[in-house]
């Protein structure tokens, strides 16, 4: 009798463990992180991404579609990011995007000659 108590009990435990699950699968997670943190996770994906790619793992159709993807989300996540927590330092005018002063694969700003991103580690065309 004790045996079919205690096979109850952890039934039951792990019954409300699959059903909190379910319920917190649903909640979007993504918007309790900042952006810098958003952004960051992105460009971290975009590495992985990348990784994948070369490694042969996705076709060229998987690999433009989830980059470009990708590549929203960081600059959206970037701009939130410096729209936030520069928003009361001035920064220098016309950087965005598309800017010479950002980084073409990841729109990071660029402060000297770099030859790669700081942040995502791209190539740079040599600026001058």
């Amino acid at each position: 009798m004790t045996g079919f108590v205690l096979f109850g009990g952890i039934l039951l435990v792990l019954l409300a463990t699959i059903i909190w699950a379910a319920i917190r699968a649903g909640e979007d997670t993504g918007a309790a992180l900042g952006a810098a943190e958003r952004r960051d996770a992105a460009i971290e994906a975009l590495r992985d991404l990348e990784l994948e790619y070369r490694t042969g793992k996705l076709s060229d159709e998987e690999y433009t579609a989830v980059r470009e993807r990708l590549e929203r989300e960081a600059l959206e996540a970037r701009n939130a990011a410096a729209s936030g927590a520069e928003g009361g330092r001035a920064r220098g005018s016309g950087d965005g995007p598309e800017s010479p002063g950002s980084c073409p694969g990841c729109a990071s700003p660029l402060g000297g000659d770099e030859a790669f991103c700081p942040a995502c580690g791209a190539a740079l065309a040599t600026r001058g």
